[in-house]
């Protein structure tokens, strides 16, 4: 048991936090931005930093256990497909937090937390290039015309050309 290892409680027992910070993470990646008070921001800032290094080698174990911690195959496929590619030149720092003021009711500092380097859900980086899924569609084949004189215009058509 490690000892002595403080974290962020947020008033709330522990499968209701980590489904509070799971959440967070989850609406993080795939929005690209959230706005929340700064003790969460600080909370999902390390968790995150931490994902997005594992996700930046796309093995079939780092993918097995970011699918534990989010248990849906498509945000693992959108930090694997879309945020890591775009994370690509950094070590560390995947996210950044900007203060926004207090919030009206109570008071709390708010902040937003996004990540670095922008990725828009269109599949194109802030960079301009262009990231390539796994599971492309195939092309489909022409099929050959039926008849035998429809092939003659068409080997003629070629043959004018």
């Amino acid at each position: 048991m490690r000892h002595r290892v403080q974290k962020n409680h947020f008033n709330r027992n522990t499968n209701e936090r980590k489904a509070l910070l799971k959440s967070l993470l989850r609406n993080l990646i795939e929005q690209g931005e959230i706005v929340t008070t700064d003790g969460k921001a600080k909370e999902i800032k390390r968790l995150m930093d931490k994902l997005v290094y594992k996700a930046k080698t796309d093995t079939v174990e780092n993918r097995r256990l970011l699918h534990r911690v989010f248990g849906r195959r498509d945000v693992v496929n959108t930090l694997f497909v879309r945020v890591a590619p775009a994370m690509k030149e950094r070590v560390s720092g995947f996210t950044s937090i900007s203060k926004n003021g207090s919030r009206r009711g109570d008071s709390a500092q708010m902040v937003t937390l996004k990540f670095v380097a922008e990725y828009d859900r269109t599949g194109t980086l802030s960079s301009g290039k262009t990231y390539e899924a796994k599971a492309e569609a195939k092309p489909v084949a022409k099929k050959a015309p039926a008849k035998k004189a429809e092939a003659q215009k068409a080997t003629k058509k070629v043959e004018k050309k």
